[in-house]
């Protein structure tokens, strides 16, 4: 089995994310910046993980870009794996090394869709500094804004409608608004370590709407009871199998699930 998971906020959580009072002791520090604590996960959780690990292909999966998902120490030590999808889709990782040949195949598909410029160029018809802060490219595959919420014009409905038509997606999470090219998307990149490693059942898990696809296509899909997917009510036709917890929490929950469908399927295969 392969089991293809997002990290921020399915996996791994801020302070701010937490969503319960956690004792100091029962979490561990996995990701720093500039000095300053980024991201966390609960011990229960990463060993739960590291047991997932052992019986399957663990696969991260996240819209971080290679900087920002090389920052996180766990991933790069103890849970360190030999596939990790990173920019959405856009880049494959084996053992830390972008794929080429993914790169190739994904800038081919680049070619026959609207330009980011274009896109970007439309998306200024709305922005205001009231409510865009800051506007982002990561690794030249999409861009993102962090945004204040509550001063979200009604423009952005109509941009959205258009932006799908364009061959864009979009994607709200927290305070950062995503816009990535349909050819970039997480199921497109697990597709393709699934077959290149012969593997035929995944287990996925992800809060967001860019985690939908994977979700999805997925044999076992876990989604925590928070974040974009919770917030849109979208369950894949019943698919999906919420957390009853929310916040970190849930990460503990969601790898049970997965552990349990992991022993499952390899107690069939061995009859």
């Amino acid at each position: 089995m392969l089991f293809a998971s997002d990290l921020d906020q399915t996996l791994i959580y801020s302070r701010r994310s937490f969503r319960h009072e956690a004792a100091e002791e029962d979490i561990r520090l996995i990701e720093v910046l500039d000095g300053k604590e980024i991201s966390f996960m609960t011990h229960k959780a990463i060993s739960l993980l590291k047991q997932v690990s052992e019986k399957a292909l663990f696969v991260p999966v996240t819209t971080r870009t290679i900087e920002q998902f090389k920052r996180i120490s766990i991933f790069q030590s103890e849970l360190a794996a030999e596939y990790a999808v990173t920019s959405n889709g856009g880049n494959i990782l084996i053992n830390g090394t972008p794929d080429s040949g993914w790169n190739a195949r994904i800038a081919e598909q680049l070619k026959d869709g609207m330009p980011r410029e274009e896109m970007l160029e439309k998306f200024q018809e709305i922005v205001h500094e009231e409510w865009v802060l800051k506007q982002r490219t990561a690794d030249d595959l999409f861009s993102y804004c962090i945004i204040d919420r509550e001063k979200i014009p009604a423009e952005l409905e109509s941009f959205t409608q258009w932006l799908s038509e364009a061959g864009w997606t979009h994607s709200m999470q927290g305070r950062k608004l995503y816009f990535v090219p349909k050819p970039v998307s997480k199921w497109a990149a697990i597709e393709y370590i699934k077959n290149l490693v012969g593997e035929d059942t995944v287990s996925a898990a992800g809060d967001s709407l860019l985690d939908l696809c994977l979700l999805e296509n997925a044999d076992y899909a876990f989604a925590p009871r928070h974040g974009e997917l919770q917030e849109k009510g979208q369950d894949s036709q019943g698919k999906i199998t919420r957390t009853e917890r929310e916040g970190i929490l849930a990460s503990e929950e969601i790898l049970a699930g997965v552990l349990e469908k992991t022993d499952h399927h390899l107690n069939a295969v061995q009859r």
